[in-house]
């Protein structure tokens, strides 16, 4: 219940004091918090258009793209868009986060952009297991355990479906994977 509040907070502010690149943050998390506790997705959808367009506007947008990747992009397009028009965004929403040094949402893109891939069906199995390896390996040097791991899952699957193996880089196996699952979530 914190989302809506601090959201609509930084909308009144705004009002108050006027705009600024955190009015945009403030409009985007009000779209994000109407979807999730009203699930008007038609109005969501509305405000995360109005406050995508002024991202792309912002003198600032680079960093305002990766700020809010998982919000605009990770939510509210793929609620109301066809997933194929949605992907080609991943990478570009990539090169903001790591343009801004936010590592973590970079890595988030680079994994959102190989999964979507993979469903959509919108690459080649072995095309994309060549941005599963870069995925792998970038995640290994920025320390992205996370994004590592999820990666690791999908890039198996990957590797399994297409019968083509891996040299590339040190994947886990699925019993690794479920080891590693296992001790974190007990920890």
């Amino acid at each position: 219940m914190l989302l809506p509040l601090l959201s609509c907070h930084m909308v009144r502010l705004t009002l108050q004091y006027g705009f600024c690149d955190d009015s945009i943050v403030g409009l985007a998390t009000v779209g994000y918090s109407v979807f999730l506790f009203t699930e008007d997705i038609q109005l969501a959808s509305y405000i995360g258009k109005v406050s995508e367009s002024l991202v792309e506007e912002s003198s600032n947008k680079h960093a305002l793209r990766s700020r809010l990747c998982k919000e605009l992009v990770g939510t509210l397009k793929m609620i109301t868009e066809p997933w194929h028009s949605i992907v080609a965004i991943f990478p570009e929403l990539y090169n903001s986060a790591m343009m801004t040094g936010d590592v973590e949402n970079a890595m988030i893109c680079r994994w959102s952009f190989c999964c979507s891939s993979f469903w959509c069906g919108t690459l080649g199995l072995v095309p994309l297991s060549k941005h599963y390896t870069q995925c792998i390996q970038e995640a290994a040097k920025y320390q992205q355990d996370t994004t590592l791991y999820n990666t690791m899952a999908s890039f198996n699957t990957l590797l399994h479906l297409s019968g083509t193996t891996n040299d590339d880089v040190d994947v886990k196996s699925f019993c690794e994977l479920d080891e590693i699952g296992e001790r974190t979530n007990s920890a």
